[in-house]
Parts: C-alpha cells; structure tokens; sequence
C-alpha cells in the first residue's frame, strides 16, 4: 500500500506538499527519484514532492501498489477579530492604512506589499502603538533598507507618534552635525538597557557579526523587527541577507516593500523565508521555480509554477495598488519620444559604431555587455560623460523646455536620473528656480536640508535627483511634475523613483515624463522594463490584461 498525504511543506517551496510513505520497495523509489524534485526524511521513512508530481505519481504507481491519496481540505476560513483601535491617533490614519493596521494584529509575521506612496511607515507606526498598548509590546526595531532612510523614519515617527524613538548608533556633536559610530560601538550600545520604544538601523548594519549577535542575546525586549524596502536585502548569499536571516526569533516580524519582485521570482525567497513561511532552502526554492539549461544546464533560463509562488505570497501578505485607493488623483505616464538633434544623433551613431568594432574583438559576456549598453544610455543621456566635444544632449534641450512650461503654471519639478552628470549642466541651464541638488554629491546633512527646502519653500522649484539616493523612500510631492531623464534597468526602480510626487496624501494629479531618444537602447531598454513590470504584475497583483500577456508571449519566444 502506497499512502500519498498532502499537508503543510516541511522542506519544499509552497503552501503545501507531497508525502509519500510505503514499505521499502526499489521500484516506488525509483520513480520517486525520476521526479524533478523530492525530499527524504530519515526519521519518519517519507518522501516529500512537489504537488505538482500528483499527475505522474498516480500515473506511475498505481501500476506498482494500491495508493491510498488523501488531499489537505481547503483550510476553513480566517476567523479575524476588529479591536477597537486608539481613540486617537496624531495623524488619523486613512482607511486603507486601518485595514492594514487590523490585519496585523491578526497576523504576527506578514508583508506588507503595498504600492509606493500609500504611508506604508505611518501604517507600521500606528501598528506598533497598538501592539504596545493592546499586548504589551516593549520594543520595535526598524531595519532600513537604505541607509538614507533612517533619519527618514526618526522624522517619521516624531510625525506620527508621541512615542520615543533612537537611531543606534547616531551622534550629534555641539555644532550640530551628526556622525555615527562604529558597527563594534553600536552592537554595544545594543546591550544596554534602553528607554526607546522604536530603534532604528540599517540593513548593512546585518553585514557586521557584532551587530546581529548583539541583536540576538541583547537584553532589551524587542518584540517587534520591521524591515522597510525588503527588497534590498532579496539575496540570501549577501551577507545582510544571511544576517538578516538569523533574526528570527521575534514574535512580530514584517517585511516592508512595495517591489518584493523587481526582476526574477528567485526576489521573493529571503522575505518569505524570514517571515516564516518559506520553509524550503534556497536550493529547493530554485528547483521549484527555475527552469535550467544553457552550458552545462546550470544557467536559469525560464520559471516555471509560478502559480504556486503566487498562491504562497497571498497567504501572508496585504496588498493594495493605488488604483484600489479612492480619493487618490491619478498618476500619468507620458513616454515622450525625441528626435535628437543632428549634432548629437551624429555622437550617438558613432558611439554605437564604436560599439560594434568592440564587440568584433571581445568575448560578449554579462559584465562586457553591461558596460557597453551603459555606453550607449550615457551617450543618449549627456554626450560629456564621453566626450570633451561640446555636444547638447536632446534630452537636456527637452527637460529645460519641458521645465519653463511647468513652472510657468505655478508647479514644481522633479527631474529624475541615471547619471549625475546631466544634473550638474541643468543645475546651471534652471538656476533661476533655485534648483536643489539631492544627489550622492552631497552630504547627508545638506540632502536632508535640500530636501525640506523642496517641499516647504516655493522659492525653490527644480529638484534634481540621481535614482540611486533619492529614488526611494522620500516624498517630494510639492511637485506634480517629474521628467526622468533617464530609465533604470528595472521596473520596480522606474516605479519607486516616479512614485516620489505621487503620494497618498496627494491633492493634485501627478505626471511623469519619461525622455525616449528614438531607434536607440532607450527604447530597448524600454521594452526590457515591460517585460519584467508583466511577470510582476501577475505574481504579485494577479494582472493579467492584454497587454501584459503579449509582453510576456513575446518573452517566452525570446527565450
């Protein structure tokens, strides 16, 4: 008699799993071990498989044995309950932020997936008071997924809530200016007793041994661990993401990010496997996942039930796009194709001839490749990085055009970009709106400063933002505008950097205006950006228009 059992993965990917178990027979174990995947357990003599194995299991032992096949029932429904929340709150939350609020005390490990702009900190500030005045909560550590973040928080939480709060490791000297201490020094402070309800840090704060350890046998009660922007600790090699890994013990543990997948499904494992869902390796999650070939047949060259990773996400995570939220002015798109100007189509033309002579003489691999299409986005972007010729980038000549009208009407301007570069000739080119430079260029302290300018004086009227520093996490929405000089090679970057002006909090509509330089990589790099925003959109929102399943036939074909 074979038995084949579905209940709750122990060791593979998914909500649940296959379990076989049977006296020892070679003929049932060799079919077993012709499944793409399956997993033994010494103790309790049974095989673990995918679900997906059903069909060819009953195909091929029920010529072998008697099977006996017992399917997990449809769990019963989630029986939530609706406490009475605080009477009052600083900022009165929207409804969609209580929604959010009551899921949590519900759940104790979960993500929270929301889109970009919809008050994602302020969600978790107000959990984090009712987890403390409704069960005791003592400490809430925030682990920041960027580093320019903290400071972002500490604002945050002075906004909303009345609770203390302390970034660990930070030091303000008599003048003013603020420096932090040593990863050592910081895991030390750890140790001691603290009257901060909120701690913050950051996510490289995981790649110190000190830190994390300190983290794990400190005596202060940490109840709480949230991380904002998941997505950047996504690798479980790294070693924040190893780090990150080994805090597990806290009763309440959320993920924060509104780009759990920026371009691969491989994205989602170290969030699930942290909150403690995921219980397969990153081995099994591949296998369950991936499809292998290419030399050697090592190289991912294709995913495979993705169903399965959707029907996982859905178990512990809330999601809501803008588009569900009322009230919300809209955001537009407008992908404005340039003709450049002769001069610089010139430039570009023989860039890409260069180009071309290049690849004659070298092995095309990734990092080759990589370096070379920068090229070519740097030579439709800003002429300068490459050349001392004195060449006006088209895409510049638009922006300041594309500036004077929007200004004009009484608005502010994001401009938005790859390189650095085009924003030093615009800071010149726009100096009569008193533009702000938030850049890596800067310091943090003058970052901070030029930010709240932006937002608070209606002197300044430019703002010019790299994507790397301020693409993600800061709100600029004193701007209905923003011109992105520039895409970045993912989907969810393009998505966090134009969702800066379009917040939830929002009274004016928002558009975006992304600068195309036609029959060059910007269009390619366009189509690229498609594609990845298609296998997104159905793992995570469940989107499947028109639209989005040609982008991903098209990418089936490509393969």
């Amino acid at each position: 008699m074979i038995l084949i059992e579905e209940r709750q993965c122990e060791h593979l990917s998914g909500l649940s799993s296959l379990f076989v178990s049977f006296k020892f027979n070679q003929e049932i174990i060799d079919v077993i071990k012709s499944t793409e995947k399956y997993s033994y357990n010494k103790k309790t003599y049974t095989w673990e498989l995918p679900c997906t194995s059903l069909s060819y299991l009953l195909d091929s032992l029920t010529y072998i044995d008697d099977i006996t096949l017992k399917i997990k029932k449809d769990d019963v429904e989630t029986e939530y309950y609706y406490p009475k929340l605080i009477d009052q709150y600083k900022i009165p939350p929207f409804d969609h932020q209580k929604e959010a609020i009551e899921y949590g005390l519900n759940i104790d490990s979960w993500l929270l997936l929301d889109e970009a702009g919809l008050g994602k900190s302020a969600t978790i500030i107000h959990l984090a008071e009712e987890l403390k005045f409704q069960k005791g909560l003592e400490h809430c550590l925030i682990i920041c997924g960027i580093n320019s973040l903290k400071l972002n928080w500490e604002k945050e939480i002075h906004k909303h809530s009345n609770l203390s709060c302390r970034v660990i490791g930070k030091k303000v000297n008599s003048k003013g200016n603020v420096s932090y201490s040593t990863m050592k020094e910081r895991a030390e402070e750890i140790m001691k007793p603290t009257d901060a309800f909120f701690l913050i840090t950051n996510i490289e704060s995981m790649r110190s041994d000190d830190v994390v350890q300190a983290l794990r046998t400190t005596k202060t009660k940490i109840d709480m661990v949230v991380v904002d922007e998941l997505h950047k600790a996504k690798s479980s090699q790294s070693q924040q993401g190893h780090g990150l890994l080994k805090l597990t013990k806290y009763r309440y543990k959320i993920g924060m990010t509104g780009t759990l997948i920026e371009t691969k499904p491989l994205d989602a494992f170290v969030g699930l496997k942290w909150i403690g869902v995921e219980k397969a390796n990153l081995t099994n999650f591949k296998s369950q996942y991936c499809v292998f070939g290419g030399f050697g047949g090592h190289q991912i060259v294709s995913y495979k039930n993705l169903n399965i990773l959707k029907d996982e996400l859905e178990s512990c995570s809330l999601r809501r796009t803008k588009s569900t939220i009322k009230g919300l002015p809209p955001k537009t798109v407008i992908n404005e194709l340039i003709e450049m100007n002769p001069e610089h189509q010139k430039f570009y033309d023989n860039v890409k001839e260069g180009i071309k002579e290049e690849c004659n003489k070298i092995d095309l691999n990734t990092s080759n490749t990589l370096a070379l299409t920068i090229r070519l986005m740097q030579a439709t972007a800003c002429p300068s990085i490459l050349t001392t010729q004195k060449i006006m980038s088209s895409k510049i000549i638009r922006t300041v055009e594309l500036c004077e009208e929007f200004i004009s009407t009484g608005s502010k301007v994001v401009i938005m970009s790859t390189f650095k570069e085009p924003l030093q000739i615009l800071k010149d080119l726009l100096k009569e709106y008193n533009p702000v430079m938030l850049s890596g260029d800067v310091s943090q302290d003058v970052f901070d400063k030029n930010k709240d300018l932006f937002q608070e004086n209606p002197k300044y009227k430019v703002a010019l933002c790299t994507v790397s520093k301020a693409g993600t996490g800061l709100t600029l929405n004193s701007a209905s505008y923003m011109i992105c000089i520039n895409t970045p090679w993912n989907a969810s970057s393009q998505s966090q950097a134009e969702d800066r002006i379009h917040r939830v909090d929002n009274k004016e509509p928002a558009f975006i205006y992304r600068l195309i330089c036609q029959n060059t990589i910007d269009e390619k790099v366009q189509e690229l950006i498609e594609m990845k925003q298609a296998m997104s959109d159905f793992i995570i929102d469940d989107e499947m228009n028109e639209h989005t399943a040609a982008i991903l036939a098209q990418y089936i074909q490509d393969l």
